[in-house]
């Protein structure tokens, strides 16, 4: 066994013997399954109390307009009663609102709601959407127009995606891709930071306890810090594989057990409707999630690798965890910026600005898993990758230069300007 691999068994041994590993491993998929099973259990069994909103319409325009929907009961008064102010300071869930008489339909104002409490955003886009709505019939009727007959050329269509390929054409499901490509992105930024920043501590701690002179005097910088890569990547691996599965199985559990059923309990774990939700699972269907995985692995191990040996170099340019703050700020704004601009390859996956930040290997690793699912060219896959390896291998270069010097260095907190005369240094 080389070096490297002596150090990364090591690594593994001694992380995963740990009582704080054990006691995460076996917690996680607790905690994530609750992620899935508390938002279900509020949405069948934690109904928010009723809301009322009395409504004074002076003006008469609006008799009928405002429907009780869920938990808002909406009730209509024709007098403006005496002390409803006082009323709001000791009446819970309670709204009133009132209109002027006169209202210009063409600017409408005069709409006043006053509560104990600001509305939710529910309860005021419903109060807006039942004034809006009627202010739009009444206009029509202006016009000599019907609103039902208006209402009923309104047409709700099912429109089928299809994705042209070079065997020909294929289902594709935009909703299924754009939460499974979420989802990828959010696994890969908490692995960069979760086991990166392991990486770091581990460096500092060692070199803080004077152990790092005795490995340095047996092992290469290099095959040190390779291997305290590599031994970490296989603790993040192992952890992140047992997770998967007892979380999978926690969830699986409730949905037959607490949650009664999985069909029910899958739109309101979505929070969605049945057929919204139904739709995105059917669409899951239509990905090719054998090839998707694999090309996740790859950038998943390839971005850890790229960002660990950055993290390492840190690690090694300072005494303690305090000092990793400053060097790591410059390190972490790529990662940053690529979950901002995932919200934007969502919209516009085949974008110039998709394409470019799925090209930097910096950025790569979490744009590429948000734009995987709804299909990349085979060429801009190969460049993407091809640029990772140089990426993760130019990094890892650049890593061991720094590391071989701060390694032993104590004392004194470099200077960007100092780490880059490191990278220069002949040993």
């Amino acid at each position: 066994m080389s070096k490297a691999g002596w150090v990364a068994q090591r690594e593994f041994m001694v992380r995963v013997r740990s009582r704080q590993f054990i006691i995460m491993t076996l917690l996680g998929p607790f905690l994530f399954s609750l992620m899935f099973v508390i938002p279900a259990l509020l949405a069948r069994y934690g109904g928010s109390d009723k809301q009322t909103i009395w409504v004074h319409d002076a003006s008469g325009l609006f008799a009928g307009a405002f429907q009780t929907e869920g938990e808002v009961v909406f009730r209509e008064f024709d007098r403006q009663p005496d002390g409803w102010r006082d009323s709001l300071k000791s009446g819970k869930d309670l709204g009133f609102l009132l209109i002027d008489p006169a209202i210009d339909l063409n600017k409408p104002t005069g709409f006043r709601y006053y509560s104990d409490q600001p509305p939710g955003v529910a309860t005021s886009d419903r109060i807006t959407r039942a004034i809006s709505d009627r202010i739009q019939a009444l206009k029509l009727k202006q016009r000599g127009l019907d609103p039902g007959f208006v209402d009923s050329l309104r047409t709700n269509i099912d429109l089928q995606t299809l994705r042209l390929t070079g065997e020909g054409e294929e289902n594709s499901s935009t909703g299924a891709a754009t939460v499974v490509g979420f989802m990828a992105a959010f696994i890969m930024y908490l692995f960069i930071f979760l086991y990166g920043s392991m990486v770091v501590r581990g460096v500092v701690e060692e070199k803080a306890s004077r152990v790092m002179e005795v490995l340095v005097a047996s092992v290469r910088p290099f095959d040190l810090m390779l291997g305290k890569i590599l031994g970490i990547a296989a603790v993040g691996l192992a952890q992140f594989v047992v997770w998967i599965a007892l979380t999978s199985g926690l969830v699986a559990l409730a949905q037959a057990t607490i949650l009664g059923g999985t069909e029910a309990t899958s739109a309101q774990m979505a929070g969605s409707s049945p057929d919204g939700f139904e739709g995105i699972m059917l669409g899951l269907g239509t990905l090719n999630l054998p090839f998707l995985l694999s090309m996740f692995l790859f950038y998943f191990i390839s971005g850890y690798l790229l960002y660990a040996a950055l993290f390492a170099a840190i690690g090694s340019a300072v005494d303690n965890e305090s000092d990793t703050q400053q060097l790591m700020f410059p390190v972490t704004i790529p990662i940053i910026l690529a979950i901002i601009v995932a919200q934007m390859v969502v919209q516009n996956p085949g974008s110039p600005l998709s394409f470019w930040f799925s090209m930097i290997p910096l950025t790569a690793p979490i744009l590429m898993a948000v734009r995987l699912p709804f299909g990349v060219p085979a060429w801009e896959l190969a460049l993407s990758m091809s640029l990772m390896v140089v990426g993760f291998l130019a990094t890892t270069w650049i890593a061991a230069r720094i590391y071989r010097v701060g390694v032993l260095m104590y004392g004194k907190k470099p200077t960007f300007k100092e780490l880059l005369k490191w990278i220069t240094y002949k040993v």
